[in-house]
């Protein structure tokens, strides 16, 4: 029988991801996010239109007023904030994403453990010319990664590259 042995490893020989050179996302996004946001916006403004019109209580009108320029006023900066936080990386054995800007979170994904990639493409989203690269691993119920704001031909190629890769840790 064997001597199981289990060492410990040297922190400081572990690759580390903050040196890697990440991409942006495209600018593209942030136009399309504030579309969606001006959209909610005009159905928020109607809500408290419709509210004024049946001569509902002025206190919940301006309750709903300042409720929803603090819950717009927030959004908008977080969106603006986030745009610049989104970034991506390919190395040589996994891929990275990041994201958020008051929480920041970084995932890393190794392709010998991704299964299939899919790019998705909404009205808006081809509108601005951008598309949503979606990376599924083994045993996730949906994507573990989705990147934003790719141009579609980089999505494509990103695609087909993780594709080779996948194929490549098969054999």
């Amino acid at each position: 029988m064997e001597n199981f042995s289990n060492k410990e490893i040297d922190l400081s020989s572990l690759p580390n991801y903050e040196t890697v050179d990440f991409h942006p996302i495209s600018s593209q996004y942030l136009k399309k996010v504030l579309v969606e946001f001006g959209i909610l916006l005009l159905i928020a403004l109607t809500t408290i239109a419709g509210l004024y019109f049946y001569q509902i209580d002025t206190w919940y009108i301006y309750s709903g007023i300042v409720i929803f320029a603090l819950f717009f006023g927030f959004k908008l900066w977080n969106n603006i904030k986030m745009q610049e936080e989104y970034a991506y990386a390919v190395r040589e054995k996994d891929v990275l994403y990041r994201r958020g800007y008051l929480i920041n979170r970084t995932t890393v994904v190794p392709f010998n453990r991704i299964q299939h990639a899919t790019i998705s493409r909404g009205i808006l989203d081809k509108f601005f010319g951008i598309a949503t690269l979606n990376i599924f691993t083994a045993g996730g119920s949906g994507s573990d990664i989705q990147i934003p704001g790719l141009e579609p031909e980089l999505a494509v190629r990103l695609k087909e590259s993780l594709a080779k890769k996948i194929s490549e840790d098969e054999r």
